[in-house]
């Protein structure tokens, strides 16, 4: 008989990455609701409300099935490198996604997206664009997809939820621009047992652009422009050395 100050379900299920088949599931059933109800609300409240909504509807169904099975999230603390490397991650990344953009040239573009971001306040679009994203989609692609799939090897779980992240932005020009970030963020999610420092990453690398979007900064601009090659390898040395601190020494 369990004793009454014995907790009922063992400590070790509480940071359990949920099973493959249930993730796999989990993951299908978040991206279509989120798909959804974009499209059935983005004409009404525009598509920057309606993606917001998404984002919390996925949440909420995410807390649900964990509280329900018995499986975490990925929600505890990690070691202090994996958010010092979620920092270098999060303010350099995107602007390698966009040199790797401007040098292969996909199909498609973000104008519409763009040009959303740019009449929204700066609070709304950092909420809509970056607050919310960073819950849902790291709980999703990274706290049940990655986390589950790291069950058999580390290097799927980094690549295939890569894959999936990337290509659920359906726009080519986002597939090609996310999937840096997104090998980033699965490798900190796996080497990290955690999604804190994923959410952080992900929430600097969407706000940094919503900020240079809304926020004159003709230093800023001028530094991009003249120096795009300094630019360039500044931000790559960041995000190395971001994952060179989330990848040394053993998993947390």
């Amino acid at each position: 008989m369990t004793s009454p100050i014995a907790p009922r379900t063992q400590t070790k299920l509480y940071h359990a990455p949920p099973r493959i088949g249930l993730a796999v599931r989990t993951a299908i059933a978040g991206i279509l609701t989120i798909y959804i109800v974009q499209v059935l609300l983005g004409g009404l409240v525009g598509g920057l409300v309606a993606a917001a909504i998404g984002y919390l509807v996925v949440t909420l169904e995410l807390v649900l099935i964990a509280r329900g099975s018995e499986i975490s999230l990925g929600l505890h603390r990690a070691p202090l490198r994996f958010f010092v490397a979620a920092l270098l991650i999060g303010l350099a990344c995107w602007y390698v996604d966009l040199r790797l953009v401007s040098a292969i040239e996909p199909p498609g573009d973000t104008k519409k997206l763009e040009a959303a971001v740019s009449h929204a306040s700066l609070f709304g679009a950092l909420v809509s664009v970056a607050v919310l994203p960073a819950l849902a989609e790291e709980l999703l692609f990274r706290g049940v997809l990655a986390r589950s799939l790291a069950s058999r090897h580390a290097l799927l779980a980094i690549g295939v939820s890569a894959i999936v992240f990337s290509a659920y932005h359906l726009d080519p020009v986002q597939i090609v621009g996310t999937f840096p970030l997104a090998l980033a963020l699965g490798t900190l999610a796996v080497r990290s047992g955690s999604i804190l420092p994923c959410m952080i990453a992900h929430f600097l690398n969407n706000a940094v652009v919503i900020v240079l979007m809304h926020v004159e900064a003709p230093g800023v601009v001028r530094m991009l422009d003249q120096h795009p090659t300094g630019v360039f390898i500044t931000a790559c040395v960041m995000v190395t050395g971001g994952l060179a601190l989330a990848v040394k020494g053993v998993p947390a």
